[in-house]
């Protein structure tokens, strides 16, 4: 699939695809710099969102418990969410 890095607080419009990773992300998140070439190495079967928390804010509410640091990595299957990933699990693409 893809990554797609979303401008707006559409991530609704890709939570039905079958293998799904959405990254929550800041501007001012060293790490989330470090992990943003990793999600391009992933398999091609996964479609990966990259959202900047200042502009998608309901979008957080789809990971269970919320969005408390960043980056927060959510694996989700045709709209459920399956599990939190690490950093460690993308650096060495282990995500099921």
């Amino acid at each position: 699939m893809a990554v797609i890095e979303l401008t707006k607080d559409n991530l609704g419009d890709y939570m039905s695809t079958e293998e799904l990773i959405v990254v929550f992300t800041s501007k001012t998140c060293g790490a989330c710099t470090l992990i943003k070439p990793h999600l391009y190495n992933l398999d091609t079967r996964y479609l990966v969102c990259i959202l900047d928390i200042e502009n998608v804010v309901r979008s957080d509410k789809i990971i269970p418990g919320g969005v408390k640091f960043y980056p927060t990595i959510g694996y989700f299957h045709k709209g459920y969410f399956i599990k939190e990933l690490s950093q460690f699990d993308i650096m060495n693409k282990i995500i099921e």
